[in-house]
């Protein structure tokens, strides 16, 4: 086996998995070459912080069909172990997604050490390497810009505008710290389903053999607040700012596509050294000019293992993270500048009804926190 061409669509396939948090997932990645053996993925943290959760999620290699696809494993006996010998059970919480997250009450703290054992029915046991939860780096404050042309993008032959996210904090001194930088942003809506040249009918939507055009469906509940993750990955140290005022960091934008309020939240993840080692190649590859076409910068090495030498390879990493955020209310609206260009007509098969349940792993009928 060509062990070369083998690794880059080892790490392709695994793009495929790790663009994943925790709600809703980029688009998965086509590998180059496929793999003649199967393996189990496995990714996820353990959250220290104020209102953070933690979340793993496991898959499956799956060869049947021409492009690998990652299937989710529901079946997992998923236990968490702290060094002094304390043991956490994690329950399936989304079967079509492979999620596993803690009792209600679970909270980890910061100076705790943890690692991860996983049994599956074939055998497979998976086993993390041992992580301690650094301290948490307060984030003291965040800035939300609007620019219209922010980025260009090739694919669509134009300059996109963005809501640009800046976040400041003071770096600890005389201490190796290690960074995640992540967003993500809160938006009421109004539509819970769209159905083109279907109806909705029982949770999904129905082919009709006559030709509609597309029917939305209001939510039900009528408040209804939609998650939507940040599509940028940034990893990084202290090492030329160490005991600095960080001030104005850039961490990504969101596209101006939508009128409306928008509750925008950065987060700032202080993470072990291995685990910014291995973010960082994942960083490269996905903001890179030549995106995932360009060379591998560095080997990707996870922190997971099969201890059962007659099961799968393991591969992902499963850590550990204290978290610091903060959140600034955007509003979106004709002063703001051009947006792109979005279809504003609601197309309501019939005004008394049926509508769509505001359900799902990325909505929620709370209003998130500071929404007026």
């Amino acid at each position: 086996m060509n062990t070369g061409r083998n690794y880059r669509g080892l790490l392709l396939i695994f793009l495929a998995g790790i663009l994943c948090w925790p709600l809703a997932c980029l688009s998965p990645t086509e590998p180059e070459f496929r793999l003649e053996e199967g393996f189990y993925l496995a990714e996820g943290t353990i959250m220290a912080g104020e209102d953070s959760q933690s979340e793993i999620r496991i898959r499956e290699s799956d060869f049947r069909e021409i492009q690998l696809r990652l299937l989710p494993v529901a079946d997992a006996t998923v236990v968490s172990v702290r060094d002094d010998g304390r043991t956490v059970s994690w329950r399936l919480t989304d079967e079509d997604l492979g999620n596993y997250r803690p009792p209600e009450d679970f909270r980890a703290e910061a100076g705790e050490t943890w690692h991860f054992e996983i049994n599956l029915p074939d055998g497979t046991n998976i086993i993390s390497d041992p992580e301690t939860i650094p301290p948490v780096v307060p984030l003291t404050g965040i800035t939300v810009r609007f620019t219209q042309n922010s980025t260009f993008d090739e694919s669509r032959g134009r300059f996109i505008p963005r809501f640009e996210i800046f976040l400041d904090y003071d770096d600890p001194a005389g201490v190796e710290n290690y960074y995640q930088w992540r967003y993500y942003h809160w938006e009421e809506i109004d539509v819970c389903a769209s159905c083109n040249n279907a109806v909705w009918r029982e949770g999904e939507c129905i082919p009709q053999d006559r030709f509609i055009f597309r029917f939305d469906y209001l939510c039900d509940p009528p408040l209804c607040f939609q998650l939507n993750p940040g599509l940028e990955v940034r990893y990084g140290n202290d090492e030329l700012s160490d005991g600095a005022q960080v001030r104005g960091l850039p961490i990504g934008g969101i596209e101006f596509d939508q009128f409306g309020l928008m509750m925008v939240y950065g987060e700032m993840l202080s993470i072990t050294r291995e685990a910014q080692a291995y973010g960082k190649v994942i960083e490269d590859l996905i903001n890179a000019n030549s995106g995932l076409n360009a060379p591998i910068p560095a080997p990707l090495n996870g922190n997971v293992r099969n201890a059962n030498v007659a099961g799968r390879q393991a591969l992902g990493y499963l850590g550990v993270a204290s978290v610091s955020r903060a959140s600034q209310l955007v509003e979106r609206n004709v002063e703001t500048g051009r947006p792109l260009a979005f279809d504003p007509i609601v197309r309501l098969e019939s005004p008394f009804g049926p509508r769509a349940p505001c359900a799902g792993n990325n909505r929620s009928t709370t209003p998130p926190p500071g929404w007026p």
